[in-house]
């Protein structure tokens, strides 16, 4: 399947969706300012997804199928594998759910009732403490609080887990206040006196004064700790301020770490490491007590973990199932430290693995639930915090509240949601449990054909993962460049959509690995297609074949020049590789934007035109810079030895007047530097097109240096370097 995309940013048609542009679509030229409108919604993300061909418009969906707009009004149609990250366990716009939601609009249902009776959700939570009864080993009901989101859910349970604790200090701090009197009193009265120990932290005064003085000080700053959450390596809870923290991604969280609450994070397989952390850190109370006539101080432990949050299956890192004997050791480290288990259920809940928990599956029994995505059917945006009632603060309602949160309308569609799942005794659960089955099955052929490629298959019913053998020292140097820049997942999804109909996309914490999580009613003829369409990436990464997923991305409706993967012979510098590139190499910025250097690159894309070619590197401005190519080490005509690296930095040979362009050759520039290398060369024509302000050499040449064969005239560099470092 190959269309193009790109998009008109003047007034005339749009070449995606072939409708009219007009003021009200962001295109043509406002009559208010007379002058044409920049795309102002996230459009750097835009122009990230143009790079791998994701930038399609959507105009219409239905169950595992979404519809292109082509011309003349037709709709291509595509399988839809993502499923709204986990949202659509029943698929898009359910019949059932739009003609209630249609019904619930007609009738005028009110959006803001906040502080009335809400009978709709006083029936989901009824509705789910059937379910909680049934599927966990809880012996208790859950009180349900509302929200809007995954991510608002977690940060509800964090706000909760946290107040319970801030109780359990006010608890400590009372039971101190009384002891601390009671101790006071009988000295005063002279029925008891203070033993060598509290005598000594009395100090020089030595009365019980002194000592309730120096207890306070002390209790004041081990009860001042703030609080601490421990989650699981891997886990993904949210992108808001507190949820982040709890968001294991090294590329989420890390320029945010300033804000929100503190985190931990400990393996899956070793949540002991909680416990050495908690011994070591632990704050202690003085806890000043009279007994049998004598004042002594006794050590208490000040509660500072607020909560274990963790996945049952972690979806956005990378699609890994927790164990029965994970999540029971987890259990056990939750109860040694007094603190909440949080069960995040939000991408797993409500159905997608054959239960309505996928903690059912493993024997995990929370203190909290998240729940979200599939709740809402697809259609209401809604969430649910569930508190093991034992547990419950209800102080929590006075404090917490959200807008839209128990609003009648998501609260009525939820409801239908939860009958749909438990009707016919569960059909749903057991139907989603055996496709998963055929997904995986058909998966798991596929990773025993290629298991030279495909590292790993792997999930539970609807949710599932398939993971790509490293291609970081992969032969083709575009798929390495793919791989080394955290891509090649999206670059596959980009070729899966054009080539095969299908949508897929990589997983947020690992994108060497595709999600899949289609609805319940996914059909065999749409597993076998996705299977295909596999097995055809799967050739192309054995024979590292390029050709196919770069004519994928360029938006060109024309048919890639072959139709099967060929093996072929990968590029690599001309010289002689004798190992390891020596310490304080030359890297060399070098622009890749020519149809002849693209060949010269890579092999694999010899069979394209240079129309085909330049449109790649038109729709790949967003990510210009690429990864390095693997050094070569040689010997100079004097003998010396040296090492040289290419940074390379795709750019059209029109240039960039933006600033842009300069500011990715300074990252190739530093990226370099970062990596040892003691000579920074920017090549003449990237200095000429980016402008005066990068520098031609950043330091000396060697003495002696010389170019390799191959790197002057009609190799990948320019004779201009070879003659300015001879």
């Amino acid at each position: 399947m190959s269309q193009e995309t790109n998009r008109e940013t003047s007034r005339g048609t749009n070449r995606e969706t072939g409708r009219e542009t007009s003021q009200e679509t962001g295109r043509g030229t406002s009559q208010e300012t007379g002058r044409a409108p920049e795309e102002l919604a996230e459009r750097y993300l835009s122009r990230a997804l143009s790079t791998w061909g994701l930038d399609v418009e959507y105009v219409r969906a239905e169950g595992d199928t979404m519809y292109l707009a082509g011309d003349e009004g037709a709709l291509t149609p595509v399988t839809d594998f993502v499923g709204g990250f986990g949202s659509l366990f029943f698929g898009h716009n359910p019949p059932e759910l739009v003609a209630l939601a249609k019904d619930l609009l007609d009738a005028g249902t009110p959006s803001h009732a906040q502080l009335s009776q809400r009978t709709e959700a006083q029936r989901v939570a009824a509705a789910l403490d059937v379910i909680t009864w049934r599927e966990l080993d809880a012996g208790e009901p859950y009180e349900v609080v509302f929200a809007n989101s995954g991510a608002e859910a977690v940060e509800a349970a964090m706000k909760h887990a946290e107040l319970a604790r801030v109780f359990r200090l006010g608890a400590l701090a009372a039971e101190l206040a009384a002891h601390a009197e009671q101790a006071r009193a009988q000295v005063l009265a002279g029925t008891a006196v203070l033993s060598s120990a509290a005598a000594e932290l009395a100090g020089p005064d030595g009365d019980i004064d002194a000592l309730l003085a120096e207890a306070q000080r002390q209790n004041a700053a081990a009860m001042a700790r703030p609080p601490e959450f421990f989650a699981l390596e891997g886990g993904f809870h949210g992108k808001l301020v507190g949820s982040l923290q709890l968001t294991h991604s090294p590329t989420f969280r890390p320029p945010f770490q300033g804000l929100g609450a503190h985190a931990r994070f400990v393996p899956a397989d070793r949540p002991e490491e909680a416990l050495k952390y908690v011994e070591t850190e632990q704050p202690f109370a003085l806890d000043v007590v009279a007994e049998d006539g004598v004042v002594d101080v006794r050590r208490r432990p000040v509660p500072f973990v607020a909560g274990f949050v963790v996945e049952p299956i972690q979806g956005e890192g990378g699609i890994r199932v927790l164990g029965a004997a994970q999540a029971e050791r987890i259990t056990e480290v939750c109860r040694t430290l007094e603190c909440p288990l949080v069960v995040d259920e939000i991408q797993t809940g409500a159905g997608r693995t054959g239960a309505f928990f996928a903690s059912t599956h493993i024997g995990l029994t929370g203190d909290y639930y998240t729940l979200a995505k599939s709740i809402g059917g697809g259609l209401a945006k809604t969430s649910l915090l569930l508190v093991r009632q034992s547990s419950y603060v209800k102080e929590f309602e006075l404090l917490h509240s959200s807008t839209y949160a128990k609003d009648s309308f998501s609260c009525a569609v939820t409801e239908k949601v939860l009958e749909m799942l438990e009707r016919d005794g569960g059909a749903a659960y057991r139907q989603a449990a055996e496709r998963g089955e055929r997904l995986l099955g058909a998966l798991r052929e596929i990773h025993a054909e290629y298991g030279d490629v495909v590292r790993e298959v792997r999930g539970r019913g609807l949710l599932v993962g398939f993971e790509f053998a490293d291609q970081s020292h992969a032969g083709s140097p575009v798929i390495r460049n793919y791989a080394r820049t955290g891509f090649l997942g999206f670059a596959v999804s980009g070729f899966l959509l054009r080539r095969h109909g299908l949508r897929l996309m990589p997983t947020g914490s690992a994108s060497h690995t595709l999600r899949i999580q289609p609805s319940y009613a996914i059909g065999d003829d749409a597993v076998d297609r996705l299977a295909a369409g596999l097995r055809e990436v799967c050739d192309l990464l054995r024979q590292q074949d390029a050709l196919p997923l770069v004519h994928a991305l360029t938006g060109v409706a024309t048919p890639p020049p072959r139709d099967r993967a060929r093996e072929v012979a990968p590029a690599t510098p001309a010289g002689d590789a004798v190992g390891p590139p020596p310490a304080g190499g030359v890297a060399y910025v070098a622009e890749l934007g020519t149809p002849d250097a693209l060949r010269r690159f890579d092999p694999a894309l010899a069979d394209l035109d240079d129309t085909t070619l330049r449109a790649f590197v038109a729709r790949s401005a967003a990510v210009r810079a690429m990864a390095p190519c693997p050094p070569v080490r040689y010997r100079t005509a004097t003998g010396a030895e040296a090492a040289l690296t290419v940074f390379p930095v795709l750019v059209a040979e029109s240039g960039d007047t933006s600033g842009a362009l300069a500011a990715d050759i300074g990252g190739q520039v530093a990226a370099a530097r970062a990596a040892g290398h003691t000579t920074v060369v920017v090549s003449p024509e990237l200095h000429r097109l980016a402008g005066t302000d990068v520098p031609a050499t950043t330091v000396p040449a060697p003495a002696g240096f010389a170019l390799p064969p191959g790197f002057g005239a009609g190799g990948l560099l320019p004779a201009e370097l070879a003659e300015a470092l001879r």
